[in-house]
């Protein structure tokens, strides 16, 4: 069941219907109201479009960044998998 929320996106609101949690949605909403902060206060535009934008630049880049590690960590933990079975196996020869 959807719920409604209303949240407030450095200034404006805005009203969204999801199946997430209140605290979820204002964990959501105050971390890209940090990066609308960082990117204010860097000075690199004033049109607010612009500063949304750069903001969901930045938290997309995280978001990249994050599962590059995530995919490297997943493969260094199949190829240790694949050599203690491999040592395992053997082992039982």
């Amino acid at each position: 069941m959807s719920n409604r929320y209303d949240v407030n996106i450095a200034g404006y609101s805005l009203a969204v219907k999801t199946d997430r949690s209140a605290d979820h949605m204002a964990r959501l909403s105050e971390l890209l109201n940090e990066r609308v902060r960082e990117v204010q206060k860097s000075g690199a535009t004033t049109n607010y479009l612009n500063v949304v934008m750069l903001a969901a630049m930045k938290l997309a880049d995280e978001v990249l960044e994050l599962r590059g590690k995530q995919d490297e960590e997943k493969k260094l933990l199949e190829q240790k998998s694949r050599d203690l079975l491999d040592a395992l196996d053997s082992a039982l020869k």
